[in-house]
């Protein structure tokens, strides 16, 4: 009998327990919370309010967070560059072209930084620094997240003496692209019986690298870093006359000192501004064209590469168009024809979802970020 009690009693604690275990893990199914979402990255949470992108004036530089428009006034005056982006996507910034200071806009709170950086380029280097040159052999940083003064990124020396072709005298040193491994800089050393010649050096961590001229690109270079880290397009005009030059485009790999020309641009006088160089490999370009008298019209278009040639972006002429998505065009579309020495703008269309809306006028430059 008293096996049997014990017997008992030890099978009703074994079921006591198990039951137990059973209510216990019932009820903790019971009060567990939902795992909670995963947190977007600042790029995902704008991507899901709308677009990121912003726009320049003569007079404003404007940045477009979905519903939101965060605007910073400036004197732009004809500058025909393009918007930059810090690497981090959180800062649109343009150069005035006057004051030589740099305007830039917070993408997430709207602030507005006015840097005097005595500068007429500047460039993106990492996170949200950016950097520009200043003569005689400084590279200036200054990071927009922060709020320590712009101090030299970096001492550098350039040769001493100019070509002999420059007359004794040079212009200043211009920081046009930059990279991870590279900074490219543009300096006029020598000079045609028609406009300037801008040779060009490749900075790097450990050594200067004197690139040269770029034959075809006599003014007005503008370059935009490609997607390997060492190559470069560049976009300027050869001259032809005191008022007629046409537009060329050329790559540059900067470790080899290796230049490829692209095709010939369309038009008797032309130029060829604002190249950019987007990660699908595809390469475009701003051109004008005009005819050599005085007071022509000129007309405005914006080019891409191809196997052929150069092709429209669009189905009619643009002044700016950012590289297409699955979700918005957005496109700077030209207006009527103007003087040659006018700088191009025309109406800011956005495309998206099939609505169409114009959200602007005068504009003459686009930039969206790449993080």
């Amino acid at each position: 009998m008293a096996r049997t009690t014990k017997a008992g009693v030890g099978w009703r604690l074994a079921v006591f327990g198990a039951v137990s275990s059973a209510v216990a893990l019932v009820a903790g199914c019971g009060t567990a919370e939902d795992p909670a979402p995963p947190r977007l990255t600042p790029a995902e949470e704008q991507a899901a309010e709308g677009p990121v992108f912003a726009y320049r004036t003569p007079g404003e530089l404007v940045v477009v967070r979905g519903a939101d428009t965060l605007r910073a006034p400036g004197g732009f005056g004809y500058s025909s560059a393009a918007v930059g982006f810090t690497r981090d996507g959180q800062y649109a910034f343009a150069v005035e072209t006057t004051s030589k200071t740099l305007v830039a806009v917070g993408v997430r709170d709207g602030s507005v930084s006015r840097i005097e950086c005595d500068c007429t380029d500047a460039a993106a280097l990492r996170g949200s620094v950016i950097g520009w040159w200043r003569d005689p052999g400084q590279v200036m940083s200054m990071d927009l997240a922060d709020t320590t003064p712009a101090a030299p990124e970096r001492e550098v020396e350039l040769p001493s003496s100019p070509s002999p072709l420059s007359g004794g005298s040079w212009d200043g040193a211009r920081l046009v692209a930059a990279t991870d491994d590279y900074l490219l800089v543009a300096r006029v050393e020598s000079r045609g019986l028609w406009w300037e010649k801008s040779h060009l050096y490749a900075i790097g961590a450990d050594a200067i690298l004197p690139l040269g001229r770029v034959p075809g690109i006599d003014a007005g270079l503008a370059a935009a870093a490609g997607p390997d880290g060492h190559t470069f397009v560049l976009a300027g005009t050869t001259a032809r006359s005191a008022s007629c030059g046409i537009g060329h485009v050329a790559t540059i790999d900067v470790t080899t000192n290796e230049v490829q020309d692209l095709p010939e641009l369309p038009g008797d006088c032309s130029s060829a501004y604002s190249p950019r160089w987007d990660a699908g490999d595809t390469i475009t370009v701003a051109t004008r064209k005009w005819a050599d008298v005085p007071g022509a019209p000129g007309t405005v278009d914006r080019l891409q590469s191809a196997a052929q040639g150069w092709a429209p972006v669009g189905e009619y002429p643009v002044v700016d168009m950012l590289p297409r998505d699955q979700e918005a065009i957005i496109e700077v579309v030209a207006g009527d024809p103007t003087d040659a020495r006018d700088t191009p703008r025309g109406v800011l269309v956005v495309q998206r979802g099939g609505a169409r809306s114009e959200l602007a006028t005068q504009v003459v430059s686009l930039g969206a970020p790449t993080a």
